[in-house]
């Protein structure tokens, strides 16, 4: 059975910041297959959705089209059963993938958690504008997946305030992958 391993957070929970650390451990191949809307890493039957280009501040699911949905339904049908698939970001991380994950699929949500004040440190770092009502929505937006009955159970929450909090889920995931 494919793993899916989804990773989610509020805005400035470190996502894409730990995905890079990831990318870097698994050291996947340097370049980019592309499979519709779906472009991603492989190695080992490891795929790593999403957009990652060097100085992109956001990148993974989030540069892709809002309609990637379908395409990356698609995209694990062709996939054999050992393989791992990792993502993070909005576009994925919603309720309706994330329930196909777990109908289909071995799924496992890994939720960053952060500190209010850190969140405000990593916006003021990265230049983030987003206004209070759109982070907000997106806090929502996880609460609700968060109190999924169906998802719940497999969600495993981490704090991400630091390196080291980083390196934890890091190891954790890539104990899991070789639990496959």
């Amino acid at each position: 059975m494919i793993k899916v391993i989804a990773i989610g957070g509020e805005p400035g929970a470190g996502k894409s910041t730990l995905m890079w650390k990831l990318i870097d451990r698994l050291q996947p191949e340097a370049k980019f297959a592309e499979y519709k809307l779906v472009p991603y890493h492989q190695k080992d039957n490891i795929y790593i959705l999403g957009k990652y280009e060097e100085g992109e501040t956001f990148s993974g699911t989030d540069r892709m089209s809002m309609s990637v949905q379908p395409e990356a339904i698609k995209f694990l049908d062709t996939l054999p059963n050992d393989s791992v698939v990792i993502y993070e970001g909005d576009r994925l991380f919603t309720q309706s993938f994330l329930e196909h994950c777990h109908e289909h699929h071995n799924l496992q949500i890994i939720y960053l958690q952060t500190t209010k004040e850190e969140r405000i440190i990593r916006y003021a770092q990265r230049g983030s504008n987003q206004n209070e009502t759109w982070l907000q929505g997106r806090e929502t937006k996880i609460a609700n997946i968060l109190s999924n009955m169906t998802l719940m159970f497999n969600t495993t929450k981490y704090k991400n305030n630091n390196k080291e909090d980083q390196n934890l889920i890091i190891d954790h995931i890539v104990t899991g992958m070789e639990a496959k």
